[in-house]
């Protein structure tokens, strides 16, 4: 951290009167304690890392401590930091993080800083020795440190080894498991696609052995070939299946009327089988809209079948099939403004939610993601994958032509999660807010930056590029323009609403966040979401601006899980 910055960090923190994702305020009066590892594990194992700043009490508004002694601390840090001999006892953490620190000065008083850098993949995890893996790993969520379950910590040590739970014998299968009409039209498909493969094979058998249907040693079919061939993989493995199901509000706990579910399915079989299944599901519970195409005309569902094809082939072929998450199935569910896609397991192979969205490819299970490209759907020629990173890219390209956001991702410690919106940037809420905004007349790529903004809170020139589906060039031009008109504020690269303070106007979205709120009673931003009908983040620009205007409150911290929301008195 720069110590020009420190000022401006403690300043943050101590509005929010709490530290953050990125920051956390030791006090040190008494040297470096044990409550120190579990955070710089923690930074050490999170994307980014973080900083510690020790020197400050947070009970005291981040005041710097009485007494506190540097040198002393900056000597433990010392130790703890350096490298070990192969003769020596391991350090209170394993592996050795990757820290650096130094003395500043805030408010003519001595701090230490310590910058913690996140470790590779391959290095990962950064544990509490004296805990031992499994118990002593942690992450940052929040303004704290998270200790990992066994299959957190497990998922975490993985990141770079290649799965050989696909290539694994399946105990109790036989060659009658696998559906004969399958593998003859996959072997067809092969003499053609991949002649090489078949060459010089005597039998059948030989070829299933060299794409890994079977297994060589034991004349076993494989994990990977039952699942994708097989006639019924659930009676080996009963939770490898698909679980569907449409909510009525937009999260698991509301109720509509009676209703929890709207509409549930489990889907099993072959992969080839659940992936149309699945996707059937879905589009029964969308709507559709009559679009005219040439002489004639088509009904066309809210969201791309082609990019909810993706999401779910992308969750089978790639979730993790390890033993810990056999017993956990690829979810399906549908909610009023979205659909989301979970697939047990990370982000696998040191990626990040950046390098998918240029397409880079890298498969947990080898052998199952190279069948999945030969093996065909039951009713046509097509195969369920392609297995070479243009999945993510179609799926992009699928809902910003279709005028809808681009497909957001996020990984948890235990899973990874596609969001595909069903309502378009140009959806006559957001055309409220829009003419409610004012400032005079905008182009339309403005229009649909702002949307943008309106939807996600914030961006990047790079993120607002891959949203609109237009060149870096276009994307910079429409943030600066609206920069210039005092819409938009960008601070080192991301850009957010800026709204007047002094509107004594409301937007359409503002009036039904007012009404809500009108009975007198404090609502969570998920209780102001059911009521006015609004995702949480459409609301978030939202409620900043009435927090903003004076119109509304904060009954916590941005940082707090309790934060909730009340008129201004």
């Amino acid at each position: 951290m720069d110590p020009a910055d420190l000022p401006n960090v403690i300043n943050e923190l101590r509005r929010a009167g709490t530290d953050n994702t990125r920051i956390e305020v030791k006090s040190g009066g008494r040297g470096v304690g044990k409550s120190l590892l579990p955070t710089i594990s923690a930074f050490s194992n999170t994307a980014g890392g973080g900083s510690v700043i020790i020197g400050l009490d947070e009970k005291s508004g981040f005041a710097p401590v009485d007494g506190f002694n540097a040198r002393a601390v900056m000597d433990q840090l010392a130790e703890l930091a350096r490298p070990r001999g192969a003769n020596e006892e391991p350090g209170l953490l394993s592996p050795r993080p990757r820290m650096t620190f130094e003395r500043q000065e805030l408010d003519g008083a001595a701090v230490v800083v310590v910058d913690v850098a996140e470790l590779p993949a391959a290095e990962k995890p950064c544990f509490v020795t004296s805990q031992g893996k499994e118990r002593g790993t942690f992450v940052r969520v929040g303004e704290g440190d998270h200790r990992l379950d066994t299959y957190e910590v497990f998922q975490l040590s993985t990141l770079t080894v290649p799965s050989a739970a696909d290539r694994e014998p399946v105990r109790g299968a036989a060659m009658d498991d696998l559906d004969n009409s399958v593998v003859s039209r996959t072997i067809q498909r092969m003499q053609t696609n991949r002649p090489r493969a078949l060459a010089g094979a005597d039998s059948q058998s030989e070829v299933l052995e060299r794409i890994g249907v079977i297994d060589r040693d034991t004349g076993l079919p494989t994990l990977a070939g039952v699942l994708a061939m097989g006639r019924f993989p659930q009676q080996f493995f009963p939770q490898l299946m698909i679980s569907f199901a449409a909510y009525p509000g937009r999260d698991k706990e509301a109720v509509v009327g009676d209703d929890r579910m709207v509409d549930r399915a489990v889907l099993e079989g072959a992969i080839p089988d659940m992936v149309d299944d699945a996707v059937r599901a879905v589009v029964r519970n969308l709507r559709v809209r009559r679009v005219s195409r040439g002489v004639g005309a088509e009904d066309v569902p809210e969201i791309p079948i082609a990019a909810i094809r993706e999401a779910i082939v992308n969750a089978v072929m790639h979730r993790d099939y390890s033993d810990l998450a056999r017993g956990d199935q690829v979810r399906v569910e549908l909610y009023p403004d979205r659909l989301e896609v979970h697939s047990p397991g990370v982000l696998w192979g040191g990626q990040t939610i950046e390098s998918i969205h240029r397409g880079s490819s890298r498969s947990r299970n080898q052998v199952l993601a190279r069948l999945l490209t030969d093996v065909p759907f039951t009713d046509r020629d097509e195969t369920v994958g392609e297995n070479a990173g243009y999945g993510i890219p179609r799926m992009q390209g699928e809902m910003t032509r279709n005028g809808l956001p681009s497909p957001r991702f996020r990984t948890t410690w235990a899973s990874f999660v596609t969001e595909l919106d069903r309502f378009g940037l140009m959806n006559p809420e957001t055309r409220d807010w829009l003419d409610g905004l004012g400032g005079g007349r905008r182009t339309d790529m403005q229009d649909h930056a702002l949307a943008v903004l309106h939807h996600l809170d914030s961006v990047t020139v790079d993120e607002l590029r891959r949203q609109l589906a237009v060149d870096t060039t276009v994307a910079q031009t429409a943030l600066d323009q609206l920069s210039a008109s005092g819409l938009v504020q960008g601070d080192h690269g991301v850009y957010r609403l800026e709204v007047s303070e002094n509107r004594s106007d409301l937007t359409p979205a503002e009036k039904r966040v007012i009404d809500a709120l009108g009975t007198g009673e404090t609502m969570s931003a998920r209780e102001i979401s059911v009521a006015t009908g609004a995702s949480v983040s459409a609301l978030r620009p939202v409620l900043r601006a009435l927090i903003n205007a004076g119109r509304i409150e904060p009954t916590a911290p941005p940082t707090s899980r309790n934060r909730a929301y009340r008129l201004s008195e």
